[in-house]
């Protein structure tokens, strides 16, 4: 792979082209546009330009015109940009630096100072992607911390309660779901990004107060005695008063937004839930959503004392008021998201998983006032995307998401289930699926030889799929982002037995 920084001379001279390309020698990697309709385009395919050097008077679209788009598109924010001109009117000059620009330079070319100012601009621009780069890492990795720490507590409780490990994360998984479903449906509950993040968290924390609750009236295989099941029903005060005996802050919104919920996520729209006897809107929103989400997951999930409602029959349950009245809204929300729900409770690969990870992923980063929005925006939307269509063209094989980030590793079969699935960057996969060395070898050179420009390869190759040695054919589909030092984000991509 080339790792020269790539420049892009737009000039309608063919000598001032090689003039600037002979200046600056052979330290990049050059991309050439005669004309301001060729830069553009250039533009939309190279995500990975590092810097532009522009001309004013061209053919067909002046440099300004150049510029206006690229401001229009946000890219002038990813793409630096060093007007080159014989014009040296202060008008000019003014005019560049209004619509984007890092930096003028007039001709005749001071071989020098051209030199100086691209290698600044660079530099410049080098150390910026490589602080978001840090922050970019350093937000997967808070993520990941919190995903590591909700799974401890859920295995915490699991220990006590057999229902609760698997619930813990249900609970969690559709509650960010529902809340992003309720901001589309109505302007009556204007929450953040920062709000959906805090109430999901907090949701994660929702029967706490069940690890008070005795064992035997918690895993006991059959219906409660009313005794018990007043005994049950404290586990939302207890969970409440375990938050508030906590050494912390009791007006930081996340403790709050947990008390409320452990508190009453058993309330119901028409008074008749627990503890409290709320009614309404006097119920926060956020124990709301999280009511719902609980009583569908109870139906739909095995307990030692039931067996599973199926999910149409859970979801008519629910609208019917047999588990209690819910706010009419959040029935919309629940209905409108049966599809959803279905996926998450047949506990099959949803697929909308990734790409409300990535938007809620997106939107936390975007929260961020420090960081330049439009790039993370637009590079997050077109790495999703690109997922996006082509598994949908691909749809029906087996397939693989890697990312090179985490290096997590999942690869699924064409009914979406797991046939393996790794989060260490030094996994050797194709052992694992018996592989000779000279195939392996030939995927790596081809893999070495992609770029944003060259994405994909194919190849034919036996490999052992669950228990089955064959010929397939396999298509790697590399991804990139210039968040990233070297560009490299992971791989996606299918294999399908040969016919």
């Amino acid at each position: 792979m080339d790792k020269r920084q790539k420049i892009l001379i737009v000039d309608d001279s063919n000598l001032n082209r090689d003039i600037l390309k002979e200046i600056l020698g052979d330290t990049y990697n050059y991309l050439e546009a005669e004309n301001g309709n060729q830069a553009i385009q250039m533009i939309g395919e190279n995500i990975g330009i590092d810097l532009m050097l522009l001309d004013i008077n061209m053919p067909q679209m002046n440099g300004f015109e150049v510029l206006e788009i690229m401001k229009r598109s946000q890219c002038i924010a990813e793409t630096p940009v060093i007007m080159i001109s014989s014009e040296d009117a202060v008008d000019t000059m003014r005019k560049a630096y209004e619509l984007g620009i890092t930096d003028y330079i007039t001709r005749p070319f001071d071989s020098v100072i051209v030199k100086k100012r691209v290698q600044n601009t660079l530099g410049l621009y080098m150390n910026q992607k490589h602080l978001i780069n840090v922050v970019y890492d350093q937000v997967y990795e808070k993520e990941e911390n919190n995903n590591i720490m909700i799974q401890i507590m859920s295995n915490i409780l699991g220990s006590r309660n057999s229902e609760s490990r698997e619930h813990i994360l249900h609970i969690k998984t559709a509650t960010e779901m529902m809340l992003r479903q309720l901001v589309k449906v109505t302007d009556a509950y204007p929450l953040t990004e920062a709000d959906i993040a805090l109430i999901t968290t907090a949701s994660s924390l929702h029967d706490i107060g069940k690890i008070r609750i005795p064992e035997e009236i918690l895993n006991k295989p059959g219906r409660l005695t009313d005794e018990e099941f007043k005994i049950m029903k404290k586990h939302s005060e207890l969970g409440a008063a375990i938050i508030k005996d906590m050494d912390f802050p009791q007006d930081h919104r996340l403790v709050h937004t947990a008390w409320e919920i452990c508190r009453w996520h058993h309330e119901r729209w028409d008074g008749k839930g627990y503890p409290d006897g709320l009614k309404g809107e006097e119920i926060p929103i956020c124990a709301q959503v999280v009511s719902i989400v609980d009583v569908y997951d109870a139906l739909t999930s095995e307990r030692c004392y039931k067996k599973a409602f199926d999910h149409d029959t859970a979801i008519q349950m629910i609208l019917d008021g047999q588990c209690g009245q819910f706010n009419p809204i959040l029935l919309k929300c629940l209905k409108e998201l049966s599809i959803q729900l279905s996926k998450m409770s047949g506990k099959e690969m949803d697929d909308n998983k990734h790409y409300h990870e990535i938007q809620r992923l997106s939107n936390e980063i975007l929260s961020d006032k420090f960081l330049p929005n439009q790039i993370y925006s637009q590079s997050l939307v077109k790495v999703m995307q690109e997922k996006i269509d082509f598994f949908k063209s691909n749809s029906g094989k087996n397939s693989i998401d890697y990312n090179a980030v985490s290096g997590q590793l999942t690869i699924l079969n064409g009914e979406h289930q797991i046939l393996c699935q790794r989060d260490n960057p030094n996994f050797n996969l194709f052992k694992e699926f018996g592989v000779n060395e000279e195939d392996v070898q030939c995927i790596r050179v081809l893999l070495h030889q992609t770029s944003v420009q060259n994405k994909e390869i194919s190849a034919t190759i036996k490999a052992t799929v669950e228990n089955n040695s064959q010929m397939y054919r396999i298509k790697l589909h590399t991804l990139w982002s210039p968040l990233k030092k070297d560009g490299y984000i992971g791989i996606i991509g299918y294999f399908d037995t040969v016919k």
